[in-house]
């Protein structure tokens, strides 16, 4: 279902006890097991307009999302509870500015490939629970998701120890110069087109008789007239 206004009014709403239960600072918005689909219209102005301005977590564990909504304008939320749907796209840049937890868990997250959508995230974002996706059993996803999310204390409820920190740091760099080689071919090709009539020339050239050849060369040198030129550079390019 599409989430409505009224969803989200009826919605529970609870304070999260910190400090040992001497203050109730945490406002916690619940809209999970609602079969909540995306919608790239409804949903952004929905959340937009009524979810409340203090909420610090947002949960919407169990519903069918297949991305993650557009909350970046929701500044106060902290937490970001999304575990069993089926999101398998994921941009970063969607994400509460100020996010600190996000919770993946149970998705469709199955390759490293749909986590390059984390080297976007606010740079707040501190702790990552991707655990029951089938990325997790790929080698290395812990150092590849590292190197997207630096500034990241725990993935999985484990804290990042300091070699995961070096290797991730590693493969940054290493996918850095790789990025910066090609950009520069590509660079190269745009700067030095191909000198398409120069190449015909070659060819034509390379199957021409050595007599033949250098006497057109000749005759190029010493023309006169425009017409002339003209003449033996058909001659010389094939188009006789």
């Amino acid at each position: 279902m599409k989430l409505t206004p009224g969803a989200l009014i009826d919605a529970p709403q609870y304070y999260n006890n910190i400090g040992n239960g001497k203050y109730d600072t945490e406002l916690t918005v619940v809209l999970r097991d609602l079969h909540l689909e995306n919608d790239n219209e409804a949903m952004p102005a929905v959340f937009g307009k009524y979810l409340p301005s203090a909420t610090q977590i947002l949960d919407l564990t169990n519903n069918d999302l297949t991305f993650i909504p557009d909350l970046r304008g929701k500044t106060s939320i902290k937490t970001l509870l999304l575990s069993r749907n089926r999101i398998h796209d994921i941009n970063g840049s969607f994400l509460p500015r100020h996010l600190r937890s996000l919770a993946l868990a149970n998705n469709g997250i199955s390759k490293l490939e749909d986590l390059k959508g984390l080297r976007k995230s606010p740079k707040t974002l501190q702790n990552l629970i991707l655990k029951g996706n089938q990325v997790c059993y790929l080698e290395n996803y812990r150092i590849y998701t590292l190197s997207l999310i630096p500034q990241l204390q725990t993935l999985d409820f484990t804290k990042i120890s300091d070699e995961e920190r070096r290797k991730a740091s590693l493969l940054k760099l290493s996918a850095s110069s790789n990025e910066n080689k090609a950009e520069q071919r590509i660079d190269q090709a745009i700067e030095t087109p191909r000198d398409k009539e120069g190449e015909i020339m070659g060819i034509v050239l390379d199957k021409m008789d050595t007599d033949v050849r250098e006497n057109l060369k000749q005759q190029l040198a010493n023309a006169a007239t425009l017409e002339e030129m003209e003449r033996i550079e058909k001659i010389l390019t094939g188009g006789i």
